[in-house]
């Protein structure tokens, strides 16, 4: 039986190991924290920092090949488990390049692929000059500041209109004004709609793509609110979504790849699942945004909706299984289910639930956290329909009887 490790124990863990029952494997976790959504249902579970290089190369001595399910690990630990044989999905270099925002715009400047025009922040806590001055490289105002290194759901992340904006953010308080971190700056897309298309790659360069999709975001955290399935868009826009997106995917391998090379390491390269967010601008143009090198919330829909899910596709890249097929057999609407504006923190409350799952064609996902506070990522669901439209009412329909709260 393989054995499978995933460094993360959140909720994209979670839901590998449920998938995982199928197969004959075994999935150990590396996670800061227990009890927690990944963790209640691992094989074994090791408890150390993501950061922490020991703890790493310790638990990777106790699997067969290893694998991440956020983005925030040592790389450089990685990189020593690669040299000495150990398969990590996708590879360390890929994910050197995924963490540094800075590094993943070059990336897609150097493989000629579309994206917002862009520039470096000077300073490691920028003020408002370095700003304006970045911003003239940029194209100028409206922009959004975004930091190199550790962003995550809408963190880390800055809208500045105009020059006297960023003036006035500069005197902000802490928290509340421009991003204090190496960052960069990006001119802000006038589009119609953010898209995604999850693909799945084999080490041996097979794939398997996902429909695009259509995300909505909730402007007050900057999250993913909802997912539809398929993108409402004419074939020709869904067509080069997809070819963009393969084009990305493809930059990645080539440029982890290249990197090992020159180390003299073996690299997967770009095998694993990959969640590629785009813009489609009014002007028509199908732009890169970001790729996350793992499951992604774009891709949840696919449990329900899809042949082969992206947590099927996932557990059988790790094994060394042929990819499934990624058609959709149904419209779908996925929406994230997140802690009340105005809960407070404490363990959660599932309140209407029975309500929701008495709608037609919906599902529900809870990931198992122990605490519930605004805005906190508490589960999802999905609703099927005969149409993009009915799964939508569905959906919605579904969402409005839920609640969910802390008792403190």
């Amino acid at each position: 039986m393989r054995k499978i490790g995933i460094i993360g124990g959140g909720q994209l863990g979670r839901m590998a190991i449920e998938e995982a029952g199928k197969y004959l494997a075994e999935i150990e976790v590396l996670t800061p924290e227990y009890p927690g959504p990944a963790s209640d249902l691992a094989h074994v579970v090791h408890i150390g920092s993501l950061l922490d290089r020991e703890a790493v190369l310790e638990f990777a001595s106790e699997v067969d090949v290893l694998s991440y399910e956020i983005e925030h690990v040592d790389v450089a630990a990685l990189r020593e488990l690669e040299a000495a044989g150990k398969p990590v999905l996708p590879g360390a270099d890929l994910l050197a390049v995924i963490q540094d925002k800075a590094a993943q715009k070059a990336l897609w400047d150097e493989a000629g692929l579309p994206s917002a025009p862009w520039a470096l922040v000077e300073g490691d806590r920028p003020d408002a000059p370095a700003l304006v001055a970045a911003s003239a490289k940029a194209g100028g105002f409206p922009l959004v500041q975004k930091a190199r290194r550790g962003g995550y759901d809408g963190r880390g992340v800055k809208v500045v209109g105009s020059e006297a904006e960023a003036r006035a953010l500069e005197k902000a308080p802490e928290g509340e004004g421009l991003l204090a971190c190496p960052s960069l700056v990006e001119a802000k897309v006038d589009f119609v709609k953010e898209l995604a298309v999850v693909v799945a790659r084999s080490p041996d360069g097979a794939t398997a793509v996902y429909p695009c999709v259509e995300m909505v975001f909730d402007p007050r955290v900057n999250m993913c609110d909802s997912v539809l399935a398929p993108a409402e868009e004419p074939p020709s826009v869904l067509e080069r979504a997809r070819e963009v997106a393969l084009s990305a995917v493809e930059a990645l391998d080539r440029a982890a790849r290249r990197e090992a090379a020159q180390r003299g390491s073996p690299s997967a390269g770009a095998a694993g699942v990959f969640g590629v967010e785009l813009f489609l601008s009014k002007k028509g143009e199908i732009l890169v945004n970001e790729v996350a090198p793992r499951p992604h919330n774009s891709g949840h829909f696919s449990i329900e909706a899809c042949e082969s899910s992206q947590f099927d596709q996932y557990l059988r890249i790790l094994l060394g299984l042929p990819l499934g097929s990624a058609d959709l057999l149904s419209p779908a609407m996925m929406v994230n289910l997140l802690g009340d504006p105005d809960s407070p923190v404490g363990e959660p409350e599932y309140r209407g639930l029975e309500e929701a799952l008495s709608v037609p064609g919906v599902a529900a996902h809870l990931y198992g956290k122990r605490e519930a506070r605004p805005f906190r990522k508490m589960g999802h669901l999905t609703a099927l329909g005969p149409s993009a439209a009915e799964a939508r009412e569905r959906a919605e329909r579904a969402r409005a009887y839920l609640s969910i709260r802390g008792r403190p």
